[in-house]
């Protein structure tokens, strides 16, 4: 069986970035917030340490969620529903709802990256090693051949 980190090329740190940019716009699209987790672990599918998988995540959705926020604020009344929202709280200034849940996100994202990262190598660590086609998954016996006998020397 092949291991997980066989099966996903390591792109580097800046494709698997804007891989990780490009799903997180995409699944923020379905409104579900929760799905930046998985974003986060696919980043990690295509880098190969844990650092660069945090650090995928983490920039990838944050920039995600950069864009659509600038997007929602331009085209819609982003800035007139964080206000209120904001004033809820008490505090003034809406573009701190906007930008802790930039931060928010990007932290799923840097963590599903992290934990995705740790379960390909935990996953991996019990995967038996790629075993070459030509080799038959169970050898057959070796046929015994006779020794031949030795002549014995003795006078008796």
């Amino acid at each position: 069986m092949r291991k997980i980190d066989d099966m996903f090329p390591d792109l580097g740190f800046l494709r698997a970035l804007m891989v990780v940019i490009v799903l997180g716009l995409v699944f923020q699209l379905s409104g579900v917030w929760m799905t930046m987790i998985i974003v986060g672990v696919f980043g990690a599918f295509f880098t190969r340490r844990h650092r660069h998988s945090f650090l995928v995540g983490l920039l990838g959705v944050g920039i995600a969620w950069t864009v659509f926020f600038v997007y929602l604020t331009v085209t819609a009344q982003a800035l007139a529903v964080a206000e209120f929202f904001i004033s809820l709280l008490g505090i003034s200034g809406g573009i701190l709802v906007i930008v802790i849940s930039v931060l928010l996100g990007s932290l799923l994202g840097g963590f599903g990256g992290l934990f995705g990262r740790s379960l390909v190598e935990l996953i991996d660590e019990f995967l038996p090693p790629d075993i070459d086609h030509e080799t038959p998954a169970y050898p057959e016996p070796e046929e015994e051949t006779p020794e031949p006998e030795e002549e014995s020397n003795d006078v008796a």
